[in-house]
């Protein structure tokens, strides 16, 4: 099982307001002929600091990379498989900008994201329904009301969504699932069918029945086996014996494995990075 990518989701955001001039309406700030000058700078200084805990950061190729992404985009826009609301960057930036900081997301970021960064989805919206084929994350259409993160499969080239499931909702234990229980859910399932319900997961501290693929404490926690309670899921370096033992979903050589940064080499340091 592995974290679900927020790279789809974290491209731009929200309104920009303007002030009463007597009638005279103000012309907008962001316009898809001015909009690549001017947001890839913002972005890049929004992520600069989580690239700099990683591999690096080149502010200008950075910036000259994430100004191709959205010329990408306005060609898009313009024929006609994405829509533009300038009205939501500024907002997008700052609903950003506290998981930028964080860098390093555990799973409980990941349940709050769709919501969190709602004006980003708004920017360049797009209209790619799942199973379509596509070329970039950003082109796949989302849906914050049905809880999901999308994105364009590397392998497949078409839209791909991860979903959140509420309560009783049907589900399946896999490798790589694409529908999870939501935050404070888990998916009680049939050894047999590997196939349930998701039903409220316990607390932290409660009694639990430890076992290699133990879901009832939810994810970002795990039934030890001394102990018998649900735990909280173990930081990068801790010995495990299962990923679920891990807040990186990855016990690699009996280890926690680390969160992997938010921003990939690309975005940091443009098509150069190694």
């Amino acid at each position: 099982m592995t974290l679900p990518t927020l790279a789809a989701t974290l491209v731009l955001g929200l309104a920009a307001c303007g002030d009463d001039t007597g009638g005279t309406t103000p012309p907008p700030k962001y316009t898809l002929d001015n909009v690549c000058a001017q947001i890839a700078p913002q972005l890049c200084e929004v992520r600069k600091t989580c690239c700099e805990k990683g591999d690096g950061y080149d502010e200008a190729a950075c910036i000259t990379f994430e100004t191709k992404v959205c010329e990408q985009n306005v060609a898009d826009v313009e024929a006609g498989l994405m829509t533009f609301d300038g009205n939501s960057i500024d907002a997008c930036l700052v609903a950003m900008k506290p998981y930028a900081d964080k860098c390093f997301l555990t799973i409980p970021d990941y349940y709050k994201a769709p919501e969190d960064l709602a004006p980003c989805s708004k920017v360049f919206a797009g209209k790619l329904t799942e199973g379509s084929n596509c070329e970039r994350d950003a082109q796949c259409a989302s849906s914050v009301e049905k809880r999901e993160i999308v994105a364009c499969d590397d392998d497949t080239k078409k839209c791909s969504a991860t979903r959140f499931l509420p309560l009783d909702a049907a589900c399946k234990v896999e490798a790589n699932a694409k529908e999870l229980c939501d935050q404070g859910l888990y998916c009680d399932y049939d050894l047999l069918a590997m196939e349930g319900l998701c039903k409220q997961a316990r607390k932290l501290g409660e009694a639990c029945t430890p076992s290699p693929l133990q879901l009832s404490c939810g994810l970002n926690a795990y039934c030890d086996a001394t102990t018998k309670v649900c735990t909280e899921a173990k930081v990068e370096g801790s010995a495990c014996q299962s990923p679920l033992e891990c807040q990186s979903l990855k016990c690699e050589a009996m280890a926690c494995a680390p969160l992997d940064p938010l921003f990939d080499g690309d975005q940091c340091k443009g098509d150069a990075a190694p």
